[in-house]
């Protein structure tokens, strides 16, 4: 029987914004553009090859990758405006978390939840005013639904209807 994987402590995982130039920027945008979605995961959220353009072209949006020592390991979007008028009463004091996910294989072990504690400093830089951090999540995602609440956000109560792959669960997660 194979030994189960080790779970990976916040201590050991950052985000690095993609939006500077800088050559450890470069090679965690070339890595994130390689990274696939696990089977099934593709109509939940896009990859970077997909996502990182867009976010490149709309100053609202700052993309970052996940990162466990050196090696990048996920991708995600801090979004200051997007659907944040939907999705709360106080959309200036909030950030949208979009096209979020881990490389499959260093899904379950932690790194997701690490990856959403880490975000806060990177909240405060891009959007000091930001006091939460809101995402949606597919209702019919449940993997992902318990790696958001286990990464300490909590349900809100609100549905966002208008997804492209179904109704939406919304989230958020005080920033600390």
């Amino acid at each position: 029987m194979a030994e189960p994987a080790p779970t990976v402590s916040g201590a050991e995982v950052a985000v690095l914004r993609l939006d500077e130039e800088t050559p450890e920027v470069a090679r965690a945008r070339a890595a994130v553009l390689r990274i696939r979605l696990a089977p099934g995961q593709r109509r939940f959220a896009g990859e970077a090859v997909e996502t990182l353009p867009r976010a490149d072209a709309d100053p609202n949006r700052t993309p970052f990758a996940v990162l466990r020592a050196d090696e990048t390991v996920g991708f995600g979007i801090l979004d200051r405006l997007g659907i944040l008028p939907e999705l709360t009463d106080a959309p200036q004091r909030a950030v949208l978390l979009r096209a979020f996910y881990i490389a499959p294989e260093w899904q379950g072990r932690g790194v997701g939840r690490a990856a959403c504690a880490a975000l806060d400093p990177l909240v405060r830089a891009i959007a000091p005013e930001a006091g939460e951090i809101l995402l949606t999540v597919n209702e019919h995602n449940p993997v992902a639904i318990r790696s958001y609440l286990s990464g300490g956000f909590e349900r809100t109560g609100r549905r966002y209807q208008d997804g492209e792959a179904g109704p939406q669960l919304v989230l958020r997660r005080s920033v600390g």
